[in-house]
């Protein structure tokens, strides 16, 4: 992917225009326009500013070889800013709809670890469990899958944090697995 391609990716997931994006940068919307259709590149200084703007590397911006899929974006929040919510909805559940207006679907996922065959045999003879609850506790975070655009995105939701990752994986059936974790559909959804 190469970097106008990715500045438009990034720039279309945090729900900025070309406008609002060269506002931000202190730039023309032409310039913005320009990167994107790869027509010419940041210069340093702009790499920078984009860098910094959506917490990634220039390393990531400039390299080619590097897949969306090794990419997360990483959104600073405070979750106890959001208020405690009514019902059986979570403050991570206001947060996801606040930064994913326009998905289409968001449903909650269960994400458990994948274990070693040794973890296998103490759970499963010793401890039935156990180590479910102790990944549960070392990671209670809560995860989302998005759809949006046609496109689908691993979202986790931590109490500093909303970490987004496209994924180019088939997300279609009842569960999928990335990066050592296998990822469960609940029933439940929030659109």
């Amino acid at each position: 992917m190469l970097c106008g391609e990715k500045i438009q990716m990034m720039r279309t997931e945090h729900n900025l225009s070309q406008k609002e994006l060269a506002e931000k940068l202190g730039v023309s919307r032409q310039a913005i326009a320009k990167w994107e259709t790869n027509r010419g590149i940041p210069d340093i200084e702009n790499l920078k500013r984009i860098a910094q703007l959506f917490d990634v590397s220039i390393d990531y911006l400039v390299n080619e070889e590097e897949s969306i899929q090794e990419h997360v974006m990483k959104l600073p929040i405070d979750l106890e800013q959001y208020p405690m919510p009514k019902g059986n909805a979570l403050r991570e559940d206001h947060v996801v709809l606040e930064k994913f207006p326009d998905a289409g679907t968001i449903r909650e996922l269960y994400r458990r670890r994948k274990m070693t065959t040794k973890e296998n045999m103490v759970d499963f003879l010793l401890f039935p469990g156990i180590q479910e609850v102790q990944d549960h506790w070392r990671d209670a975070s809560k995860y989302y899958l998005i759809e949006r655009n046609s496109r689908h995105f691993l979202v986790n939701v931590t109490e500093k944090a909303v970490l987004t990752r496209r994924l180019a994986i088939d997300v279609s059936g009842k569960s999928f697995e990335l990066a050592g974790d296998k990822f469960i559909k609940t029933r439940r959804k929030l659109k």
